[in-house]
């Protein structure tokens, strides 16, 4: 089969996780780049050997071998780039949130309804081994109902005060951890267990540095979340709760804890996967799991950016073959619309100050 040819629309993440990721495959070839400006895109061709070095995404999009266009630019021009590469009927993988404008995602998910070819969100950590894994555990009944889950990250890119202002403390280009983080904990949810409906939720967000100087040494308010921290109760009595920290002095941390009637799963980057059982109390599972890179193991390598890795063969062959199923695991351009309603509803609750009601489950525990 005839490799698969790649256009990049956003020199950061595109770089840093798409690039590396089908640099990987052999039947993947990265051809064109698109940046912020001409010049920007030909710094990047020539530095990452890139053959096209395009003004702008339209250009990348006519571009008319290209099988794949990556939306990896930030959220703000999402929308514009996703239908040009739609209507160039090209696969499209865009990165999250989809967008942070509810009117906008539903355009989008109305866009692709019928489109026979790829259009997904880049919610890797579906594909990465653990998190199938877990899934399976949840799914088989091996620790029987759920009834919390608790979602724990920490990393030090927001921590330094002389880090320059960026596009990334902005809150309408970036959004701060509220969508870069909380969007992938919210898309675990809806993967493990089939996006229940959303009872009520209380938010917490916080940009701890609140001014930053860019480096020409001019100063910006941020407004972009440090902190995002979130109460969610969804429907069949489901508790889940997110901490985000992007400001850590101590260093880099993915927990999860999954509490059923049964028994606990729980999941660190340290100690990886194991399981504790009602019937066994106390007494450690360790949960073996396949297909794991070794630098992951290792944590040589971000879970987020390595988990795109295991994402790369299923896109190439679902192109190659033209049997879109492949991919069929992914996040959808429909599940962006639940996904932005949670991230949308932290916000209105942390700005606010008040628990945001969706719906009602009612009991009579005392």
């Amino acid at each position: 089969m005839s490799k698969v040819k790649i256009g990049i629309i956003g020199t950061g993440v595109g770089i840093r996780t798409h690039l590396n990721g089908f640099k990987l495959c052999a039947d993947a070839e990265v051809i064109a780049i698109c940046g912020s400006s001409k010049t920007r895109s030909q710094e990047f061709a020539e530095k990452y050997s890139i053959p096209i070095a395009c003004a702008d995404y339209k250009e990348l999009c006519d571009i008319a071998e290209i099988d794949l266009v990556c939306v990896t630019s930030p959220n703000r021009h999402h929308l514009s780039a996703v239908k040009y590469a739609i209507k160039r009927e090209k696969h499209v993988i865009c990165e999250k949130p989809l967008s942070d404008d509810p009117s906008e995602v539903q355009e989008m998910a109305t866009l692709v309804e019928g489109y026979k070819k790829i259009a997904v969100v880049d919610h890797q950590l579906r594909y990465n081994p653990y998190v199938q894994k877990i899934k399976e555990l949840i799914d088989s009944g091996e620790i029987g109902r759920v009834y919390s889950v608790k979602l724990n990250q920490q990393g030090t890119g927001f921590a330094s005060t002389t880090a320059n202002w960026c596009w990334s403390f902005d809150g309408k280009e970036g959004g701060g951890v509220r969508l870069a983080m909380a969007s992938h904990f919210t898309d675990l949810i809806q993967y493990w267990f089939d996006s229940r409906n959303v009872i009520s939720l209380n938010g917490f967000l916080n940009p701890v540095t609140k001014q930053r100087q860019d480096k020409d040494g001019n100063t910006h308010n941020i407004d972009a979340s440090t902190i995002c921290a979130a109460q969610i109760n969804l429907s069949e009595e489901l508790s889940v709760q997110y901490y985000i920290n992007a400001g850590s002095y101590v260093g880099s941390c993915f927990d999860i804890s999954i509490f059923g009637d049964q028994g606990e799963i729980q999941y660190s980057l340290d100690q990886k996967l194991s399981i504790y059982k009602r019937d066994n109390i106390g007494n450690k599972q360790v949960v073996n799991v396949e297909g794991v890179f070794e630098d992951e193991q290792q944590n040589k390598i971000s879970i987020f950016s390595g988990s795109f890795r295991y994402f790369v063969p299923r896109i190439i062959q679902a192109i190659q073959t033209g049997d879109t199923s492949i991919v069929s695991l992914s996040a959808n351009f429909e599940d962006a619309i639940y996904n932005l309603q949670i991230l949308e509803s932290i916000k209105q609750s942390a700005n606010d100050g008040n628990i945001v009601v969706h719906g009602k489950e009612t009991n009579t525990y005392v």
